[in-house]
């Protein structure tokens, strides 16, 4: 099964000419796409969770894909506001320099797309040079939650749940 549904996932994505040189890599399927809103090029990864669904859905994965990749320029700004609001509200004023504003620091690099979620991958050149801002959203494209991942592997969550 896991063939058929990768293979299918695959399909999908070459037919909708959403990914670059996609191919099935492991358990997932990845490319590269252009990210229209932020104007990046981003390392895209698929993610059917075939150990964990009985029946993946791979309308919901392309329809997450198409959105995030489509994303409108002002509803992206919105994002990446909530994004750098969250992390200063977060971090003690001694953990970001003041002379940084994350609204243009933070560059997205990745996106990972699930069924139910999607994750985008930022790199802040000069505000987290050592570490990733791992932002999952929901499919509505609304902020659920914010990782700060250092390359030491250490966690600092940052949440940013919307009660």
């Amino acid at each position: 099964m896991t063939e058929s549904v990768l293979n299918d996932l695959l399909r999908r994505v070459t037919e909708s000419g959403l990914l670059e040189d996609a191919q099935i890599d492991e358990d997932s399927v990845i490319g590269s796409g252009h990210l229209d809103a932020a104007g990046v090029e981003v390392e895209v990864d698929l993610d059917p969770e075939i150990d964990e669904e009985e029946a993946p859905d791979l309308d919901a994965i392309m329809s997450n894909l198409k959105d995030v990749l489509s994303v409108g320029e002002e509803r992206w700004r919105a994002i990446v506001e909530e994004i750098s609001s969250d992390i200063e509200d977060a971090l003690d004023d001694d953990e970001l320099d003041a002379d940084v504003d994350l609204r243009t620091d933070l560059e997205a690099i990745g996106v990972g797309v699930f069924a139910d979620a999607i994750i985008v991958v930022f790199a802040g050149q000069t505000s987290f040079p050592d570490a990733l801002v791992h932002v999952q959203l929901t499919p509505e494209l609304e902020v659920e939650d914010i990782e700060i991942i250092g390359d030491d592997d250490e966690e600092d969550d940052e949440d940013a749940d919307e009660d």
